[in-house]
């Protein structure tokens, strides 16, 4: 019995480590680091919003589908760099990463199992005088056990 009791604790320990956001070793690979193998299937979330913006102006975006609790968020060129900066929407829920640059990166903040998400819109603003395309990628957590890595995605232009 105590060993039982005892991995219960280790596992729900895993889930809510990272309630307050993705950890900065999640940045390369957009891992969350739960420990739990991630989804195969296709993701029950997509990102609406616009195809296209022009560099000097943001593009707000919208995560959206089933139920989620936590998610991290980068656009990145076409050498798989993460490319612009974030500007939060919705304080209560999401929050910026500096993973390789300033506010290039978005989480969830404050995620609370039993208070899941059904969506969350965001801005982004594009690096100075950037033009070519951009891909947005999510890794979304459904539960602390369910969860896609970077197979959420989005092609933008920047003109």
């Amino acid at each position: 019995m105590f060993r039982f009791l005892l991995i219960a604790v280790c596992l729900a320990a895993g889930v809510s480590a990272y309630s307050d956001g993705a950890p900065k070793v999640a940045c390369g690979d957009m891992t969350p680091q739960h420990g739990a193998q991630l989804q195969t299937k296709k993701p029950p979330y997509s990102f609406s919003g616009p195809a296209h913006v022009r560099n000097d102006q943001k593009l707000t975006l919208t995560l959206g589908g089933d139920e989620f609790l936590g998610f991290m968020i980068q656009a990145r060129d076409g050498q798989n760099r993460v490319v612009g900066q974030f500007k939060v929407v919705d304080a209560e829920h999401s929050q910026t990463l500096d993973c390789s640059g300033p506010q290039d990166t978005l989480t969830h903040l404050k995620a609370v199992k039993g208070s899941p998400l059904s969506g969350l819109t965001f801005d982004w603003i594009p690096p100075a005088g950037y033009t070519g395309n951009v891909k947005f990628m999510a890794t979304v957590v459904q539960t602390g056990f369910v969860y896609w890595v970077g197979r959420v995605t989005k092609d933008i232009n920047v003109e």
